[in-house]
């Protein structure tokens, strides 16, 4: 959010889990998981931008050390708009941050208009005989050994409404609910987002498992950079994109 602010040359400091754009890896490294609070210090930051939830027993630790600290929470795509906003207004970029967020907004009204278009075929009519009934399902895998889901109510969930696409584990009780390969087979959804790096396709196609799943046999399965998924920022709209041209392609 900062670097699309163009407060590049005002971030004295990174965490080394922040790797994009690529130029921020060669900023100052202050932790990772765990935040080095001297370090941090250190840079005498006029600003500390964290996330509430995420690293809310570090925020409560720095603000007693009197450092200036700013919480974001984005949970949703609006979210993340309303925090580029809010960053805008606390670093004077005001102007900026209305580009931004003015931009992902006209790109998701593209993708919108573009999922809208689609009408089902006259065969799906007559498969489901109820058209009302023709809509596109995805299950997102995010973790395998074992395999965990994105449930309702999260980012991900936010990122599948957005590109007209139901979220097959949207009910579960659980936010990442754990899935054993037996209800993966019984959901048999029509897509699978997964991200880059758990399986490769080879290994999907020889494994007789994989195989029993529909959205494996006719290759209905989407690797995609996982910082896409998972990092609540501008380039989220990449994501709606991608996931809304593989299933409506």
């Amino acid at each position: 959010m900062l670097y699309a602010l163009s407060l590049e040359a005002r971030v004295v400091g990174v965490t080394s889990n922040c790797n994009y754009p690529p130029e921020a890896k060669n900023k100052e490294k202050i932790g990772g998981f765990f935040l080095n609070l001297e370090k941090i210090v250190s840079l005498k930051p006029d600003l500390v931008v964290m996330f509430g939830d995420l690293q809310n027993k570090d925020v409560g630790r720095f603000k007693k050390y009197g450092l200036p600290v700013f919480t974001i929470n984005p949970k949703t795509i609006d979210g993340v708009m309303e925090s580029i906003i809010a960053l805008g207004e606390k670093t004077g970029t005001q102007e900026k941050a209305k580009d931004v967020t003015k931009r992902m907004l006209r790109q998701l009204q593209t993708i919108k208009a573009r999922t809208n278009e689609y009408r089902p075929s006259l065969m799906e009519v007559l498969k489901l005989w109820n058209p009302a009934e023709i809509e596109r399902k995805a299950l997102v895998i995010v973790g395998l050994n074992p395999l965990v889901v994105a449930g309702g109510e999260t980012f991900i969930d936010d990122i599948l409404k957005r590109a007209a696409i139901k979220n097959v584990a949207a009910a579960a009780k659980a936010v990442y609910p754990q899935y054993s390969f037996e209800k993966l087979v019984a959901e048999n959804p029509q897509y699978i987002i997964i991200p880059d790096g758990l399986v490769s396709r080879d290994e999907m196609k020889k494994n007789s498992r994989w195989r029993s799943l529909e959205a494996v046999r006719k290759n209905r399965v989407l690797f995609i950079d996982e910082d896409l998924l998972s990092r609540p920022g501008p380039r989220v709209v990449e994501a709606v994109d991608k996931i809304a041209n593989f299933v409506y392609k």
